[in-house]
């Protein structure tokens, strides 16, 4: 068998078992890899550094976040294909089942950066989003579906956050991460903010009603 041939399984095989990394790595050496600072895809371009939704294996309900760091054609036999190198952004749902306690904490709204690193085919981009820190997500005052926020970093092989866990804000009585998809109520004499149902407010009269924590109330 002929080496070109043997290279042209060899990449094929990789692309079947979706081994993108080893993919674009023996394409690269073969010379079928064209490289690019943008791309553009279904008439929007992108550039590096943009953060965007992805559809994961082309099942638009499930999605998963990434940094463009790079894009590339690949060719395979007469066909070019667009591929989208990403640092990945870990959500709620993707972090260990060992960390199930902090899910009340974290926002369906909330972005990990990681260490990892992948390559995916560019049509598996859904859209750009806007990720902006924690502090300003909470000044906001229309949210929209397409903006996020992140308060660390999150290191998959070491498990490790950055800042630590110790050092997120703290909100409520109940000592709970501060979570802005959470109802709060502030009390109008110590100005501690506590969850509505911490505080005993149904949320329907919340907006019309002096509230005073039971702490102030002993006072």
């Amino acid at each position: 068998m002929e080496a070109n041939q043997v290279n042209d399984q060899v990449i094929k095989s990789l692309l079947y078992q979706k081994k993108y990394k080893e993919l674009v790595d023996a394409a690269t050496q073969l010379g079928l890899v064209k490289s690019y600072q943008k791309m553009k895809y279904d008439g929007i371009i992108y550039s590096i550094g943009q953060i965007v939704q992805l559809s994961i294996d082309g099942n638009r309900d499930k999605k998963t976040y990434g940094k463009l760091i790079g894009f590339c054609n690949l060719q395979v036999d007469e066909y070019l294909i667009p591929m989208i190198k990403v640092q990945k952004y870990i959500n709620k749902l993707e972090l260990p089942s060992k960390l199930k306690e902090l899910q009340e904490g974290i926002s369906e709204f909330e972005l990990f950066q990681s260490e990892i690193e992948e390559w995916l085919f560019c049509t598996q981009i859904d859209h750009e989003i806007k990720l902006i820190p924690l502090k300003e997500y909470e000044e906001m005052t229309i949210q929209n579906e397409r903006t996020y926020f992140t308060r660390a970093d999150y290191n998959v092989e070491k498990d490790k956050f950055t800042p630590p866990i110790s050092k997120w804000t703290r909100i409520c009585i109940c000592n709970q991460i501060s979570n802005p998809d959470k109802s709060y109520i502030q009390c109008e004499k110590c100005l501690k903010w506590l969850h509505y149902e911490c505080a005993g407010v149904q949320a329907q009269l919340a907006q019309d009603m002096n509230f005073y924590c039971a702490m102030c109330r002993k006072k």
